[in-house]
């Protein structure tokens, strides 16, 4: 990735005598590299290859075309020349300041829009005055700065903010015509090779391991070595994936020649010919140990696993996940530990019968060294998938990789730290939200009820669409049935009994839930609707606990969501 972030000038300062003409020939050259950049996209002409020289960065298009983007960081105070798009078209527009206020159209005598693909291309210039000016088709005009005072000329400001690129080497540029203005160009026949650590940290390996280094990869055909001596190395291409493992194993120290330190070069190639290079330095040492080394426990019958991919994560609602693939050795997996990312998600298993994932409660986290972990096959009660399980579709028990392949109901560990409404009137028969059993579609009408998902977490359906628990987005306030699902999958124990309760209470607390059942937590709303006025309830203080309420008066609620 190429990037350059934006340098702010806290006091814009008057530029050398003669350096006009240098900044004037700069702007316009800018101006002539965004007209490219719009020509290709709208042509469909892909990015043949980059070339980086200084703070110019060189784009060379399929069809020979060429643009140079200047990622200097001039920032004085100056109009820029940008585009903008209506109707597929990209058209020439004039900046004056900052925001979508300061953007204007330029026109031609007949108030008609200069259309970018027409090869008609605005200049700026100074004047004799020293203001900044603009002209097309040899009409001039002075440019007025955004308190209408003509724009004088100090310094040049970068048309150009920066260029980054994705995993398929389509590039976006960003630029200073307004906040997050920026252009997508796509690659010609991507070719990627993207390393999951930092080129200049050091890989230590204990002698005679194998460490997993995991990439993304977009176009890679095949993968060369040149390796210090007595060192080793494989890969696996994931295609489908856009990632691979290599995997790189020390010598044992035992070898009559061998390198104890030395970098790894990497060459990768594709299936026109062009190559990567990535580079690994790599250190040797007896007796270290740097990586967790994992015993699985508690297996079902009849799984024999071959192979294992890490998730790794920062907390339990986080979205920002690392992979890592582990290393059997014997009856353990062998991994290194990513930074950051201190919480372990999930494990992603390979078999001989298939695959499987199996999903681990908050706060689990493995260490550098040896470490026993369960893997025994989910039930009620069980943490999966971001919260609870209290309905399994399946018949239990099962044996093989589909003791892990089940489907059902979990419940969140948390519920909100206040009352809410379920409706702010009693005027509002949410008819399509009448479902007994499917609280996913009486959320969703719900909402639309209330106009649409809002701010904040007034409403209880609000609230429970915001959950983010185990990454997922489909969290939803439980209907009548789900309330019961729940009401039985802690048996023997009841929510509704003193006893049961305390139990209960105890469960999800180990979960890291804040959920006390006849204590702070007593009436539930659920998102099943009567009639305008009132919803269905369920109350931990009674027997049976199923209860109505009316809508606009606050309770607590519980939310779900379906796993598979």
């Amino acid at each position: 990735m190429f990037s350059q972030c934006k340098k702010e000038t806290d006091q814009p300062l008057l530029p050398p005598r003669g350096d006009v003409e240098s900044w004037v020939k700069m702007a316009n050259e800018d101006i002539q590299s965004l007209a490219t950049i719009v020509k290709a996209i709208e042509e469909d002409d892909p990015i043949l290859r980059v070339t980086e020289e200084e703070e110019l960065l060189k784009i060379d298009f399929s069809s020979g075309a060429k643009a140079s983007i200047r990622l200097d960081n001039s920032n004085y105070p100056g109009p820029l020349v940008g585009a903008h798009l209506i109707d597929a078209n990209y058209y020439w527009t004039v900046v004056n300041g900052t925001g979508t206020s300061a953007v204007r159209l330029l026109k031609d005598q007949q108030r008609r829009n200069y259309a970018i693909k027409d090869e008609i291309t605005p200049e700026l210039g100074v004047n004799s005055t020293g203001n900044w000016t603009v002209a097309v088709e040899g009409i001039q005009e002075e440019l007025f700065d955004a308190e209408g005072n003509p724009f004088r000329a100090i310094g040049r400001k970068s048309l150009f903010n920066s260029v980054s690129f994705d995993i398929d080497s389509n590039a976006t540029v960003v630029t200073n015509e307004s906040a997050g203005k920026a252009y997508v160009i796509p690659r010609d026949r991507p070719f990627t090779f993207l390393l999951d650590r930092s080129k200049k940290d050091t890989l230590t390996i204990a002698s005679g391991f194998a460490i997993a280094v995991d990439f993304q990869q977009v176009g890679i055909d095949e993968i060369a070595f040149e390796l210090p001596r007595a060192w080793s190395a494989s890969y696996e291409l994931h295609t489908e994936q856009k990632s691979g493992v290599l995997y790189i194993n020390s010598p044992l120290g035992i070898e009559p020649e061998f390198d104890e330190k030395g970098m790894i070069r990497i060459l990768a190639k594709d299936q026109h010919g062009r190559s990567l290079e990535r580079k690994i330095p790599v250190k040797v040492e007896v007796g270290v140990v740097n990586y967790a080394s994992v015993r699985l426990t508690d297996l079902a019958d009849g799984v024999e696993i071959t192979g294992a991919t890490f998730t790794f994560t920062e907390d339990v609602a986080s979205t920002n996940t690392r992979d890592v693939t582990a290393i059997k050795a014997g009856d353990s997996f062998r991994l290194m530990l990513p930074d950051g990312l201190p919480e372990l998600r999930k494990i992603s298993f390979i078999t001989t019968q298939g695959g499987f994932d199996y999903f681990f409660a908050p706060q689990t986290m493995l260490n550098v060294g040896e470490q026993n972990l369960s893997i025994a096959p989910p039930q009620l009660k069980s943490y999966w998938q971001g919260g609870i399980i209290v309905q399994i579709n399946e018949t239990l028990p099962l044996t093989g990789i589909a003791a892990y392949q089940i489907s059902g109901k979990v419940v969140h560990v948390q519920s909100p730290t206040a009352n809410r409404n379920w409706f702010p009137n009693g005027n509002v028969n949410v008819s399509a939200a009448n479902s007994d059993t499917d609280g996913a579609a009486n959320t969703t009408a719900i909402i639309s009820a209330l106009g649409g998902p809002g701010t904040s977490d007034n409403f209880i359906a609000r609230w429970a669409i915001r959950v983010r628990d185990g990454g997922y987005s489909d969290w939803y306030l439980g209907a009548q049935r789900d309330y019961e699902y729940f009401h039985n999958a802690w048996l023997p124990f009841l929510p509704n009994s003193a006893e049961g309760a305390k139990a209960i209470n105890q469960i999800i607390a180990n979960y890291g839930g804040n959920i006390k059942l006849r204590d702070t937590h007593n009436l539930f709303w659920t998102s099943t609707n009567i009639s305008a006025t009132h919803a269905k309830a369920y109350d931990v203080r009674y027997n049976p606990p199923y209860t109505t309420g009316q809508k606009i008066y606050g309770a607590r609620g519980l939310a779900f969501r379906d796993f598979n």
